[in-house]
């Protein structure tokens, strides 16, 4: 019996080429205008180019500009107060997220128009801080992998709108102690929406992957001898797979820890992520309700630094 030749042909031409070309050119101006002692305003604006071309039969390309203008103003009634008010444009082009195909060079660029009002507030003589912020969003052109084709192109979903709750508290406690904790409530929907998925119509739906309520809280404690301990909790809410909201992702908590060693310059980290191990869904890919992401197992870091 002779003994099997075994060869590998590495000339082989693929199918079709792959190159392609992507330009991109930006340009802003912005200032910060003080009214007065207790007044200020920030104005500014953006131009964004974006150009992408793919050298494939049919040459597909697109070629997307924008203005994204911002303004706030801002008003600190005393040195421990900020109140403030903000509205922005931003629009984030189709082509920077997959390739330009024929069948997806039609996609427009994907606009977000952001409105908020919040505030800061120092508490204890500067010891802790507090925000809060009420914001609504609103994301049209949007698009996402058709359930029907996941390999095809994608398909446009509609316009999304977003209102929000954001809460922080930061503080130094006593005999060491710190906290830094946080709140979100989002209410996202697909505001507008033509598309109808497997006999369900998006329009009304709850946005894909976003929690309606998520929080955090993180204590440290300093040590004796240059050390510090902490421990935190991150919980994210039950969040929906698809557009048409037909699978459920649960909600999960998550514990995370830290020690650490500091003197003259050199600090020592050990950080642990996930400290119990739990098993989790993080996230659903692209949309679709059978791609599901497992959350990270528990993993550790040790980071060295030294200050010259």
């Amino acid at each position: 019996v002779g003994t099997p030749v075994y060869t590998t042909n590495w000339n082989i031409s693929p199918a079709t080429t792959n190159s392609g070309s992507s330009t991109v050119a930006a340009a802003y101006i912005q200032d910060l205008i003080s009214l007065s002692d207790k007044w200020k305003a920030l104005v500014g604006i953006r131009y964004d180019t974006f150009k992408q071309e793919v050298y494939v039969p049919g040459n597909p390309s697109r070629n997307d500009t924008a203005w994204s203008p911002r303004a706030g103003l801002v008003y600190q009634p005393t040195t421990t107060q900020s109140y403030y008010a903000s509205v922005s444009k931003s629009f984030q082009p189709s082509a920077e997220n997959f390739n330009v195909t024929v069948a997806n060079a039609i996609f427009a660029p994907q606009e977000t128009t952001s409105k908020e009002i919040g505030t800061k507030i120092d508490l204890f003589g500067g010891k802790a801080t507090a925000t809060a912020a009420l914001f609504n969003l609103e994301r049209t052109n949007i698009t996402t992998t058709n359930p029907a084709n996941p390999t095809g192109p994608q398909i446009p979903v509609g316009t999304q709108r977003t209102n929000g709750l954001e809460l922080t508290f930061t503080g130094d406690l006593s005999n060491g102690w710190r906290v830094s904790s946080g709140y979100a409530y989002l209410d996202a929907k697909f505001s507008k929406s033509n598309t109808v998925t497997n006999g369900i119509a998006v329009q009304g739906k709850k946005a894909t992957v976003t929690p309606e309520h998520s929080a955090n809280v993180w204590l440290t404690k300093a040590l004796a001898q240059h050390w510090t301990a902490g421990a935190g909790v991150n919980y994210v809410g039950a969040r929906f797979a698809d557009p048409t909201n037909t699978v459920t992702l649960p909600g999960y908590t998550t514990m995370d820890a830290m020690v650490s060693y500091r003197i003259k310059g050199f600090d020592l980290q050990l950080n642990i992520y996930n400290l119990f191990d739990k098993e989790y869904i993080a996230s659903a890919h692209s949309g679709l309700p059978n791609s599901l992401m497992p959350g990270a197992p528990r993993s550790a870091t040790l980071t060295a630094r030294y200050a010259f």
